[in-house]
C-alpha cells in the first residue's frame, strides 16, 4: 500500500538580528518590545523579512537602521539559524541571525512597530523572550559576541547606510 503524505515545507524568508553594546561585565543586548498585532506586546530582538534581490545579512542591516535608526561599527554571521514550525502557514522557518555592535552611546529610534526598548544582560533578556530559539540565540551571542571576541570569518564587511 503506497500511502500519499503532505510534506511540510522548508522556508527562510526572514532574518533575526541582535544588537550589542560591549562592557567589562559582558555587555547587553537591544530588545524592542511590539506593537503590532502579531506578537503584540512581546519582547524581541531586531527581525523582518527579506526583500526581493536582498540577501539575508542587507535584510538583517536595513532591519536594523528601520526599527532602531543604528547602523552597527561591526556587523557578523551569528553562525546560527533559529528554526520553528509556523502552523498557520505549515512551513518550517529558518531565520539566519547576525549580530552587530553599536557603542554605549547609541541613541535609539524606533519605529512604529515597536513602543519601547531595553538594554540588557543575556540573562534579564531570557526572562522577557517567549519562545526556546529566541532564548537559545540570545544564550550563543552571549557566548560568542560578548564573552569572547568572535572569528573574523564571521565578518560581514558592508557600507555604512547614511
Amino acid at each position: 500500500m503506497n500511502i500519499m503524505r503532505e510534506e511540510v515545507p522548508i522556508r527562510s524568508f526572514s532574518v533575526s538580528a541582535y544588537l550589542c553594546i560591549r562592557d567589562d561585565d559582558g555587555g547587553k543586548i537591544l530588545l524592542l518590545e511590539r506593537t503590532s498585532q502579531y506578537l503584540n506586546r512581546t519582547w524581541q530582538e531586531i527581525s523582518g523579512l527579506i526583500e526581493p534581490r536582498e540577501t539575508a545579512w542587507e535584510a538583517a542591516l536595513r532591519e536594523i537602521k528601520e526599527e532602531t535608526g543604528l547602523t552597527p561599527y561591526r556587523f557578523y554571521s551569528a553562525d546560527f539559524v533559529e528554526r520553528f514550525y509556523e502552523s498557520g502557514q505549515n512551513v518550517i522557518n529558518l531565520v539566519p541571525v547576525f549580530v552587530g555592535y553599536v557603542h554605549d552611546d547609541a541613541q535609539v529610534h524606533l519605529s512604529e512597530e515597536h513602543s519601547d526598548y531595553m538594554w540588557v544582560r543575556s540573562g534579564a533578556a531570557l526572562e522577557h523572550l517567549q519562545f526556546s530559539q529566541q532564548k537559545e540565540a540570545t544564550i550563543h551571542v552571549q557566548r560568542t559576541f560578548l564573552d569572547n571576541e568572535p572569528s573574523e570569518y564571521l565578518r560581514i564587511n558592508f557600507e555604512a547606510v547614511p
